[in-house]
């Protein structure tokens, strides 16, 4: 489920424009993405970009974001986003991503596989001048909500 929450009555028009413009650009990201077409990520991103990882590491600047992503789509996993909530120039997303596993010994083109679950994650994306500034990620997305102003209400 992806929304603007700029329907809360003391937010202006603009603030809702500004949000769904960015939760667009943040979806158009994800397809983009999951079609393998990083040339169209690259776009959507600023030169400066930072990307703050859950963990310590921090990894800035465009080239070393593009080849994070490129690595996690050549690992092949599904990615399904399972909500995105934007406010002003921040839009809080969370993803599920999944992979599928074969078994090597049976050759059927159409064997059984299984599917299973590699995490779930969650980050705020800053979008400024139509372009992806910031990532943070979040241990989970009540945290991401959190450091928007918004309780889950899930």
């Amino acid at each position: 489920m992806c929304l603007s929450a700029g329907t809360a009555p003391d937010w202006s028009g603009s603030v809702h424009r500004v949000s769904q413009a960015n939760v667009e650009l943040v979806l158009r990201g994800y397809w983009a993405f999951v079609k393998g077409d990083l040339d169209a990520v690259a776009d959507m991103l600023d030169p400066d970009i930072e990307w703050v990882a859950v963990d310590p590491e921090e990894t800035t600047g465009h080239e070393s974001v593009l080849a994070i992503l490129a690595d996690r789509f050549d690992d092949g996993y599904r990615v399904e986003i399972e909500r995105c909530v934007g406010i002003g120039d921040e839009v809080a997303i969370s993803f599920r991503v999944a992979g599928e596993e074969r078994d090597e010994s049976d050759d059927r083109p159409l064997q059984t596989r299984r599917y299973f679950t590699v995490g779930r994650y969650s980050a705020v994306v800053t979008v400024r001048d139509g372009r992806v500034t910031r990532v943070q990620e979040y241990p989970h997305l009540e945290a991401a909500l959190e450091a928007l102003g918004i309780e889950d209400e899930h």
